[in-house]
């Protein structure tokens, strides 16, 4: 499978400064920019002026919770950014998300993440597929959905997945997978988990797999080091990352993450996040050592290493994209 190089989107809250990132990087020539969906940018607005301000490189969510649209908005939604897009440039990845997001940002009930993101992606197979659609499952029903703005072509859908149960139904359902905060050591097993679940639905080509990878080009290698603990750290507390990082052998950190979460003991939760842990997950260093391990990520299996820049500016991140240009 071919290696895409790729980065990552929004990286500061100005519309118009990460359209300016998304231009630089196709400049680069870096193959994809996949966009985040939190708390900033709304994730079909960004994709669709994204696509209006480039023209070559693929656009991809990574990932689009499946609590907070239903099939029928996901489906709209991707379909007019693959028409702003054209052909092969949209890809439509979504995910179950936290209950942090879910639940206390969106007031919806996290329940039966992995039955709601299958049934999310059989709806929306079928509402791309179909003239008009009725589905009923246990967390997703739809009826009578007609589909009134065509995609540009086909749009893939991709699952986020990090732990065994979620990555087998990403094999068996999705075209793609979508990864955070993995350690290289762990990728090879992940892939595997993905493998099984493809086999079931006798896929015989291997799911490519993209990840996102936090990351630091600079000279300070302590200052990056604590900007990093501190932005890793709510995140691997969360019950998904959690146990996804015990699970890969970091059993002692992620126990001492959690209590420190628990406790509201912002010490013992830093203790946690060592710097060994953040150099296995993260890309920081200079450019010579981020190169290095990046690559060590491709040699691992990763398909689409994503630059994650983390910056405070527009001038940091295109730095950082200049620094780490494919070659």
């Amino acid at each position: 499978m071919t290696v895409r190089s790729a980065f990552s989107l929004p990286l500061v809250s100005s519309v118009d400064e990460n359209l300016e990132l998304a231009r630089l990087g196709e400049e680069l020539g870096y193959d994809d920019v996949w966009l985040a969906d939190t708390a900033t940018i709304d994730v079909f607005v960004l994709a669709a002026l994204v696509a209006s301000a480039t023209s070559r490189v693929r656009i991809g969510t990574a990932v689009v919770p499946v609590f907070t649209r239903p099939p029928a908005l996901l489906a709209a939604a991707a379909a007019s950014v693959s028409q702003v897009a054209g052909p092969d440039r949209f890809i439509l990845g979504l995910g179950s998300s936290s209950p942090a997001i879910v639940e206390d940002w969106c007031g919806i009930p996290f329940e039966r993440p992995v039955t709601r993101v299958r049934e999310t992606v059989e709806a929306l197979r079928a509402m791309f597929a179909e003239p008009k659609v009725s589905y009923s499952g246990t967390t997703t029903r739809v009826k009578n959905f007609r589909l009134g703005v065509p995609p540009a072509g086909e749009v893939p859908l991709w699952i986020g997945a990090q732990r065994p149960v979620m990555a087998g139904v990403a094999g068996e359902f999705a075209d793609g997978v979508a990864c955070n905060f993995i350690p290289a050591s762990a990728v090879p097993t992940f892939k595997e988990t993905v493998a099984v679940g493809a086999a079931r639905a006798t896929k015989t080509a291997p799911l490519p797999l993209v990840v996102r990878l936090q990351t630091i080009v600079t000279d300070d290698r302590a200052s990056a080091l604590e900007t990093l603990r501190a932005m890793m750290g709510p995140y691997l507390a969360t019950p998904t990352y959690n146990s996804f990082l015990a699970s890969c052998g970091y059993e002692a950190e992620a126990a001492k993450i959690k209590a420190g979460w628990d406790n509201r003991d912002r010490a013992g939760l830093a203790a946690g996040v060592t710097d060994e842990l953040i150099s296995d997950l993260a890309i920081v260093g200079d450019e010579v050592e981020c190169r290095e391990k990046v690559a060590r990520f491709v040699e691992s299996g990763v398909d689409i290493p994503m630059i994650h820049p983390v910056v405070r500016s527009k001038a940091e991140a295109a730095a950082m994209l200049e620094a780490l240009r494919p070659r």
